[in-house]
């Protein structure tokens, strides 16, 4: 039985739909970190298959390439800036996210630090034993500082 080409082409197609359904469940489901950048870049996703003038190979190209950056987002650690509400207060803060198990925040003065609580799907704020460590891991992220082993505050999941 030889499948052609335009027959291949339909049933690729509910399959990379499924695809980019995994990942909006993926970025739903994980830690908040740049949250708008992704979902707005799945969006630009969603777009080029509705397009025809892209082929169906490039299609699938840019399917496996954004998976592939949801997977080293799980093995790579991250300083960045963003404006976070902290107890009813829009400030900018310093964003520490260590793959997929901690998304930390310092504000810019150092003051006040804290972590996202995957259960609670909340900014909870530390105390201040932490900032030093904090304060480090970022430098390290951004490759001002030597890597290092670090203590940090890290909430376990649930099983459910």
């Amino acid at each position: 039985a030889i499948i052609h080409s335009a027959e291949m082409e339909r049933q690729i197609a509910p399959l990379m739909l499924r695809m980019l359904d995994s990942l909006d469940q993926l970025i739903a489901l994980d830690l908040p970190f740049k949250k708008e950048e992704r979902m707005q870049k799945l969006a630009t996703l969603r777009a080029t298959l509705e397009r025809s003038d892209v082929s169906v190979a490039e299609k699938y190209r840019k399917i496996l390439e954004m998976y592939q950056n949801e997977i080293d987002y799980g093995r790579t650690i991250e300083a960045y800036r963003e404006d976070l509400d902290i107890n009813g207060v829009e400030q900018q803060v310093d964003i520490l996210r260590i793959g997929r198990i901690a998304l930390l925040y310092q504000s810019l003065d150092g003051e006040r630090i804290g972590s996202w609580n995957q259960k609670t799907q909340k900014w909870e704020e530390l105390d201040s034993s932490y900032k030093s460590k904090i304060q480090k891991a970022i430098r390290i992220a951004r490759e001002q500082a030597a890597p290092e082993l670090i203590k940090i505050p890290v909430t376990l999941p649930s099983a459910s």
